[in-house]
């Protein structure tokens, strides 16, 4: 019963999650539009300017939507580093760098909280093979055998 449990849960995400990956489909348009009235008074483009965040952008957003049904983790984290990369474009260059730290860090927690129980199943089944071959071979060097004493040459 308890294995079906953890199934269920590794098999829907937590409500929050989804609802954070929802959120993105508001937050990335809300952010090209800030973006397209910062630019109207400048002559060049953000791909001018800013050409690795606006592709990072580009890429992160494209697989947003691609995968927004499929995967809620990877929803997260693509509509997240969209986010981040037209907020970092819209911030001074100090704080935009500071804001990509941030959101790896970010995406390392949530990551791990969606997959802990994963994670956790992973570590006691490493722990559990570690343990039964330290054990196959501390009852093979430690068994009298006579094989030694048969091997031994001819003198």
């Amino acid at each position: 019963m308890a294995t079906q449990q953890q199934q269920q849960q590794m098999e829907e995400p937590p409500q929050l999650i989804s609802k954070i990956a929802e959120s993105f489909k508001t937050l990335i348009p809300m952010l090209v539009g800030v973006l397209q009235v910062n630019i109207q008074s400048k002559d060049e483009s953000p791909f001018k300017t800013h050409p690795t965040n606006m592709w990072v952008f580009v890429f992160s957003t494209f697989i947003y939507y691609s995968v927004a049904q499929g995967s809620v983790s990877l929803a997260v984290v693509s509509g997240s580093l969209s986010s981040v990369s037209l907020l970092s474009v819209l911030l001074p260059c100090l704080l935009g760098h500071l804001i990509f730290i941030a959101w790896a860090f970010v995406t390392i927690v949530v990551a791990y909280q969606v997959h802990a129980l994963l994670i956790h199943n992973v570590c006691q089944k490493l722990h559990q093979m570690i343990i039964d071959i330290i054990s196959k071979c501390h009852c093979q060097w430690f068994t009298p055998s006579n094989s030694f004493e048969q091997q031994r040459p001819p003198v």
